[in-house]
């Protein structure tokens, strides 16, 4: 086998050395008619000249900056201090309607709830809405769709601070 790769390899070699750049031009056939008058004048229609290969310039650009816009911005900000205001608002008030002989009507906090039980349950529900509007803004920027989550949770603790206001007078 090694000697059939040698002589495969030594065949194609002299192949390759016998050959000419310039051949004569008796071996040279023409291609077509025109190409056979523009020979007989003297003139090539067709010149082949040698392809100079020059590698590109590596040049290392940092990317330019993404103009991003703050996903916690004023609007954000306001936003959420609505929702943590009207938490904070309906709890207190429930605390205060329970120390004045009303009772919890969520189930989901039973009868008489603890100050600590209510935040417990209910902050980390409020961290999460407001996560989930964090990224919505994040991931779609010029949408408004962020702002819906927490004005629809706020909007519930509100009425429900309203609601304690209410029960707590009719005493």
């Amino acid at each position: 086998m090694k000697v059939f790769l040698c002589c495969v390899a030594l065949f194609s070699a002299c192949t390759m050395f016998g050959q000419t750049s310039q051949p004569d031009a008796e071996q040279v056939l023409p291609d077509s008619a025109s190409s056979s008058k523009a020979a007989a004048e003297g003139a090539s229609a067709f010149t082949a000249e040698p392809i100079r290969m020059t590698p590109p310039s590596l040049l290392i650009q940092s990317n330019p900056p993404v103009e991003r816009r703050r996903v916690v911005d004023r609007h954000f900000l306001w936003i959420a201090l609505f929702q943590v205001g009207a938490t904070l608002a309906d709890i207190e008030s429930t605390q205060y309607g329970l120390s004045h002989g009303a009772r919890e009507l969520n189930p989901l906090y039973g009868s008489h709830p603890s100050r600590a039980k209510q935040y417990a349950i209910t902050m980390p529900i409020t961290a999460g809405v407001l996560g989930w509007s964090y990224r919505l803004k994040r991931s779609a920027p010029h949408s408004k769709y962020w702002v819906i989550p927490p004005l629809i949770v706020g909007t519930m603790h509100a009425i429900a601070f309203c609601n304690n206001l209410a029960v707590i007078k009719g005493q």
